[in-house]
């Protein structure tokens, strides 16, 4: 199982396509930027991921195929600040 943390936000996936639609990206610091994805959630709506969007993040989960399958994630961000690991 792999360990990230980042900034969860909604981009644009697939512009121009059938399947152009919001969608969340993990945000890294080096400008690099993975497409979540959880589990038996439904991809044009990711109701699971919600309450993460405009959050830092520490996520659990496997890269499968460019996207990033969250298993676990749980906010980081204070109002102090960010927690260290």
């Amino acid at each position: 199982m792999s360990k990230i943390k980042g900034f969860v936000k909604l981009q644009v996936f697939a512009e121009g396509s059938k399947s152009e639609s919001l969608r969340p990206y993990i945000l890294f610091g080096n400008g690099g930027k993975l497409l979540l994805y959880k589990k038996d959630d439904n991809p044009f709506e990711n109701q699971s991921l919600k309450d993460f969007i405009d959050k830092f993040v520490y996520i659990e989960g496997e890269l499968v195929n460019e996207v990033f399958e969250v298993e676990t994630i749980r906010i980081i961000e204070t109002e102090q600040g960010i927690m260290e690991e």
